[in-house]
Order: C-alpha cells, then sequence, then structure tokens
C-alpha cells in the first residue's frame, strides 16, 4: 500500500500545471492597486484577453505574489491566478495581466489560469498577503472593445460605481495606458 500511495503522490504531482510558489507578500495596501479595463473572449479574438491594474501608490509597487480571483456572481466557480514573477509597475503607471506571452502583456497569467477565457461576468478579486486590495464586479464583457474605468483618476472608490464603467469600443482598448472618459 504505501508505493501504491507514493506513486499517486508522485502522480499528482506531475499533473500540477505550475509549481507552488513562494509565499511573497507584496507590500501593497487596499485601494493603491485599481481594476481599471478587462478584456474579455472577442468577436474578433486576434487579440488577447486581459486585465488592466493602474498602481494608485506613490511609489513602483512589485506585483510578484499578488493573487487575482475571477468568482462567478451565482459562486459556482473560481478562477484564480498568481503572479510568480517580478513585474513593476511605477506609481501612476499600468500593468496588463493577460492570457498571452509575457512578449504581448506585462505577465502571463495563462499558466495558473484554467480556463480558454476570462469569466463572462465575474466579482474580481484583487489580494496581497490574503488582504483585499481591490473589488470589481461585471455583469458581462463586451463583444468589441474592453470593460473600461472612465474615470481620472483611476481610484479604487470609483471603479466601485458602475456608473464610472462604459464600453471602450476600440477593438484592442487601451492597455497599459489611460481609458477614455465614459460618456
Amino acid at each position: 500500500m504505501p508505493a501504491v500511495r507514493a506513486a499517486l503522490l508522485l502522480l499528482g504531482a506531475a499533473a500540477c500545471v505550475r509549481e507552488p510558489a513562494a509565499e511573497i507578500c507584496p507590500p501593497v495596501e487596499a485601494g493603491e492597486l485599481v481594476v481599471t479595463e478587462v478584456r474579455g473572449p472577442q468577436m474578433d479574438d486576434s487579440l488577447p484577453q486581459w486585465i488592466e491594474l493602474y498602481n494608485a501608490a506613490s511609489t513602483s509597487t512589485d506585483l510578484e505574489g499578488l493573487r487575482v480571483r475571477f468568482l462567478r456572481p451565482d459562486g459556482s466557480s473560481e478562477l484564480s491566478i498568481l503572479v510568480r514573477r517580478t513585474v513593476t509597475v511605477p506609481a501612476g503607471g499600468y500593468a496588463v495581466l493577460g492570457l498571452t506571452s509575457d512578449d504581448v502583456v506585462d505577465y502571463d497569467m495563462g499558466g495558473d489560469y484554467d480556463g480558454e477565457s476570462l469569466l463572462s461576468s465575474a466579482f474580481v478579486i484583487v489580494q496581497a498577503c490574503g488582504e483585499e486590495i481591490d473589488r470589481v464586479s461585471y455583469s458581462s464583457l463586451p463583444r468589441t472593445g474592453t470593460y473600461s474605468l472612465g474615470s481620472d483618476p483611476p481610484t479604487s472608490d470609483a471603479n466601485d460605481l458602475p456608473t464610472n464603467w462604459c464600453t471602450n469600443s476600440t477593438s484592442a482598448g487601451t492597455p497599459g495606458a489611460e481609458n477614455i472618459a465614459c460618456p
């Protein structure tokens, strides 16, 4: 029986998508990282799906150890990513985490993301060291363009208000840059 148990443990370890990460706690406080834009599955899927974070802190921030969770509103499923390497975001800058290679976005979250596309409706929860840094919800992502926070400056209080969000109809959106103002 011990040999069977050892074989099962070995098989389970080989099936993991990614190695467990060392516990790293990015020094970020609630409200210092803000979800500002989401590009989900599109009619034109030649461009990647991604989520954009704005650094509202007064100093640069390394995202290594940050967790971003996507939860269905009905609680039926959760997809979670962990930033597993250094991603430095300057104060007032943006980082783009996407389902594509690191040469297109700041961080490829595909290795942790168990799915082909972002959830069509979700709560997005950004966490550092188990603490909630920001939370956004969306009921549907546009089929063209992005779900975009159109307030300047982007703050975690502003992204709590649905009226500050709109569809940026530009197919690629504005990854890594200031969003268009919402009408």
